[in-house]
């Protein structure tokens, strides 16, 4: 599913996404493929659903398009 898709089936919420293609660019990690794991209603929630699943990207449908950084500082 490409992201467009998910902020249709998914306006406005946090969804739980594990990625299956993506790409990198001038230092950002560009997601291409994806599936919903799962919506989150609230940010409350957050924290608890993804706290079971750590291989899974949590993201706010709100953003048009979807990018990471590749390198995060501690």
């Amino acid at each position: 599913m490409k992201w467009e898709e998910v902020r249709s089936l998914y306006p406005n919420q946090w969804v739980l996404l594990d990625i299956f293609l993506k790409v990198e660019r001038e230092g950002k990690i560009i997601p291409v493929d994806m599936k919903v794991i799962n919506s989150i209603p609230g940010e409350g929630l957050l924290v608890k659903e993804t706290r079971n699943a750590p291989l899974y990207l949590p993201y706010h449908t709100k953003h048009k398009t979807i990018q990471l950084n590749k390198n995060v500082s501690n």
